[in-house]
């Protein structure tokens, strides 16, 4: 699960960050081996999942995915507007392609390549030098705005507004006493437990099947895993049972 938590520096700055847990718990936890004592911590523990609301969770989930996808590509601002950081839908060939090209075809300059790597939730990013040149040129992405062009593949529109939001999350960042360092330090740890709750997630679905589960159980906690991921912007989990 997300949890939004706020403190207060030594300098008495007020900050806020993301971070993903299991629970309010280990969200508490992590934030003591950091040494951040929180005076707000927003969030909801995951639900204790019965077959059939994970059913109707997941359910709503798909049908918002394909309303997206139905979507033409002048409405999809409207829709994108307000998620940060999400998976990208469409034609996997074209993510794909984009994510390993750094969405060249997008006229991204150097600050927003950058911040594009670290759109998609959960997804891998080799830990990059975070030096002076990558914060400037971060820092200098600020000063424009992303456009959609006419025709534009939708996928590229998606990249282009979690981008956008990414940086205005940013400016709101630096509003409240970050920089843009930290901010970069912030997304690389962030991406990193992204990518560790994925894991565990998975873990505990191969566990159950490689445990001998029944087929029912196997899908209704496959079922449950993927709300709670995609509540979150992560990558789904394959079905288990489909052989694939």
């Amino acid at each position: 699960m997300r949890y939004h938590y706020y403190y207060q520096t030594k300098e008495n700055k007020s900050l806020d960050d993301w971070l993903v847990a299991k629970d309010r718990n280990d969200a508490y936890a992590q934030l003591r081996k950091r040494g951040i004592k929180p005076y707000k911590l927003v969030g909801r523990n995951p639900l204790a999942w019965k077959r059939w609301a994970a059913i109707g969770v997941l359910a709503a989930a798909l049908v918002a995915t394909y309303a997206w996808l139905a979507l033409r590509p002048d409405k999809a601002s409207t829709v994108a507007e307000g998620f940060v950081r999400h998976q990208i839908y469409g034609d996997e060939s074209i993510i794909a392609n984009g994510t390993a090209t750094g969405w060249a075809s997008c006229g991204f300059d150097d600050g927003e390549k950058f911040l594009a790597k670290y759109a998609q939730p959960g997804l891998y990013v080799q830990a990059m030098p975070r030096n002076d040149k990558i914060a400037a040129a971060v820092e200098a992405c600020l000063q424009r705005r992303l456009e959609p062009q006419e025709g534009e593949l939708i996928e590229f529109r998606q990249i282009k507004e979690i981008v956008e939001s990414m940086k205005a999350e940013l400016r709101q960042y630096i509003a409240s006493g970050g920089n843009v360092r930290t901010y970069i330090e912030r997304l690389q740890e962030r991406q990193s437990q992204e990518s560790a709750y994925y894991r565990a997630a998975l873990q505990e679905l191969t566990e159950a099947k490689a445990a001998g589960k029944s087929d029912d159980e196997v899908s209704s906690l496959w079922l449950s895993k993927n709300a709670e991921l995609r509540a979150i912007g992560l990558p789904m989990l394959k079905d288990p049972l489909s052989g694939d």
